[in-house]
C-alpha cells in the first residue's frame, strides 16, 4: 500500500536511493542524517509499500543492501512536478 504523502524522512530516504543508486541501510542513514533505528524503521515500512527493496547482500558492510524501485521513482517524480 502506498502512502498517500510521503513523510519528511521517507522522502530523503527516497531521494538519496534516487540519486546515488543501492546502498546499505548505514550508508542510507548517514547520508539522510536520519537515526539508524528510524532509518530501517522506515526502510521496512517503504519495503512493505513496495517503494524499496530491501535484500541480502555479503558484500554490504550491513548484511543487506536496498534500492529505490519504480514505483517509487514515479511518485517523486509526480511530487516534484507538482512542486513546480
Amino acid at each position: 500500500m502506498i502512502p498517500p504523502q510521503l513523510e519528511e524522512n521517507e522522502r530523503k530516504i527516497l531521494q538519496t536511493l534516487s540519486q546515488n543508486g543501492a546502498m546499505s541501510p548505514s550508508r542510507v542513514s548517514a547520508t539522510t542524517w536520519v537515526l539508524p533505528n528510524e532509518t530501517m524503521s522506515l526502510l521496512h515500512t517503504l519495503n512493505e509499500a513496495g517503494m524499496v527493496r530491501l535484500r541480502q547482500d555479503s558484500h554490504s558492510p550491513d548484511g543487506m543492501v536496498v534500492t529505490i524501485t519504480g514505483q517509487a521513482r514515479r511518485i517523486l517524480s509526480r511530487e516534484q512536478s507538482n512542486w513546480r
